[in-house]
């Protein structure tokens, strides 16, 4: 590596210093002065080696290889866009990876990972899921995350299969349709189960004026629709209009938030870019005091606070929002194996979510437990000595083979309905977190079970911060990118820092010495 060369005099300049007779007391100095020059050398190096070359870490398993007993599992990756922020994609990639990592360790087959990018476009969604369908050994495929992108694959893997496509995000209810999508399954549960927890939650936070914000997309418009079917019309329906190059109008935001109310509630029904991008309006309109609080559901809880801009963070600390169930990692051996070999494997795999039995973790147990129950599947065909093949998977999936698909996750127990394809609530009761901001996580509240709240910890709502235009808040986020850049800009410092150190040390000691090279500078 360059940085690792060693540093030394000019040639000449050192056959001039050897030409000149000097006493020995003199040369035995000049000896000292380069030993203590080597040393700091030395040290330097051992400083950049430590920066800038950390160890990889090992793991206790190891990428899989292609061998006659490997099928292919797709992944309808979400690319990041208008409504997936890069941290959230990011995450889920990784989620993906690791969790093939796992569990292909200990198995006599191996699983090897296909990626599509795809957006949360019906039209790209549509091609992505044709390329990957075309696909030689592929038996199937996780995702996507988006429920219009999901419509449009679903619609792919019946025409072209059937084969099984298994979703961990994609939450609208005409998704359960068989007439039309009689090949898609998911692991996470419909938006009539989280619209019903919006409502357990309104009624036990006793809010009585509320408005839905929602977009024109086909999760927002949904569970939109859910939320006022559940509360008889009770709340006030506001659809968002796009602005220029970003998600929502300013100029629409601002008449909507002047109109509320200090006591008034509003729930953003949005993906996660358009809550960020609503949540950064409202704060350089100072309306973040104001209304009362926001109540974001689960595409407005599905990113790390961590990965948005600190000063917003801080602002915005003690909103709330529905997340579905982040799962007991400790509970399960696999899921437990997941989230451990990811914290090793780090480096490799970016994104690690927020840890600890009172974080949300943006859906990753649900993408984990879609991966599991092809694996799963697969077991159970080598076990009753089937052939692995895309219908047989499907069959299986769809409770037409020999047996119903039924297993432990991280989110409890999976089971799917094969008159809808979503996850059997009689199996595992629907599960949402109420959830509260921090400058790093989004922290457990409260937990509603089957629609009904089991428990519930104060809340404290945002409080006072500086006014807009202080210097506190950066209206351009940067997340990552903010935090890299400081990281580079600290280590060119401090190179720079200790080169000036060690030439002042040399300059120090060569004079000390009376070194005739120093005497001729």
């Amino acid at each position: 590596m360059p940085f690792m060369n060693r540093v030394a005099l000019p040639l000449r300049t050192i056959a001039r210093a050897r030409a000149r007779p000097m006493p020995s007391l003199r040369l035995s100095g000049l000896v000292r002065c380069f030993s203590h020059l080597n040393k700091l050398l030395l040290s330097f190096q051992l400083i950049v080696v430590l920066l800038l070359c950390p160890t990889q870490p090992t793991s206790m398993y190891v990428e899989s290889a292609v061998t006659n007993g490997t099928y292919m599992l797709g992944f309808l990756s979400p690319n990041p866009g208008t409504n997936i922020p890069e941290s959230l994609s990011i995450e889920w990639r990784s989620a993906f990876r690791v969790a093939v990592d796992v569990l292909n360790a200990n198995r006599s087959y191996k699983f090897e990972p296909y990626m599509e990018d795809s957006d949360c476009t019906f039209v790209a969604a549509q091609s992505d899921a044709s390329r990957m369908m075309r696909q030689e050994g592929l038996i199937g495929a996780v995702g996507p995350a988006c429920s219009g992108a999901a419509i449009a694959a679903a619609m792919i893997f019946d025409q072209e299969g059937p084969a099984a496509l298994v979703s961990f995000a994609a939450t609208a209810e005409p998704l359960s349709n068989r007439t039309y999508y009689p090949t898609f399954f998911r692991t996470v549960y419909t938006d009539r189960h989280q619209a019903k927890a919006v409502v357990a939650s309104m009624e036990r936070l006793a809010i009585t004026n509320a408005t839905i914000l929602y977009t024109n997309d086909y999760y927002s418009t949904n569970l939109a629709s859910e939320i006022n079917l559940q509360t008889a019309g009770g709340v006030r329906m506001v659809l968002l209009e796009p602005g220029y190059n970003v998600t929502v109008n300013k100029e629409q935001l601002k008449t909507i938030l002047n109109s509320l109310k200090p006591s008034d509630f509003v729930i953003l029904v949005v993906q996660p870019t358009v809550a960020q991008d609503i949540w950064k309006l409202a704060y350089q309109l100072d309306k973040i005091r104001y209304p009362w609080w926001y109540f974001g559901t689960d595409g407005a809880t599905a990113f790390d606070p961590i990965n948005i801009d600190q000063g917003l963070v801080s602002a915005l600390e003690g909103e709330i929002g529905l997340a579905p169930y982040g799962g007991d990692f400790s509970a399960n051996s696999q899921c437990s194996s997941f989230y451990m070999h990811w914290q090793e494997m780090a480096d490799k795999y970016p994104g690690l979510p927020s840890l600890g039995a009172n974080k949300s973790r943006s859906y990753v147990p649900y993408l984990f437990d879609a991966v599991l129950a092809f694996y799963k599947v697969v077991d159970e065909l080598h076990e009753a000595g089937l052939e692995v093949t895309r219908l047989n998977v499907f069959k299986s999936f769809n409770a037409s083979g020999k047996h119903q698909l039924r297993f432990n996750g991280c989110t409890g127990v999976v089971e799917f309905d094969p008159e809808t394809g979503a996850r059997s609530i009689t199996a595992q009761p629907p599960v949402y977190d109420l959830v509260s901001m921090t400058l790093h996580s989004w922290e457990l509240k409260g937990r509603i079970t089957n629609e009904s709240f089991v428990n519930l910890l104060p809340l404290e709502r945002p409080g006072s911060y500086p006014a807009p235009g202080q210097g506190v808040y950066d209206p351009e986020p940067s997340g990552h990118k903010k935090a890299s850049g400081g990281l580079i800009a600290g280590i060119v410092f401090l190179v720079v820092a200790i080169l000036v150190l060690i030439t002042a040390c040399f300059v120090y000691y060569a004079k000390k010495c009376n070194s005739p090279m120093f005497n001729r500078l």
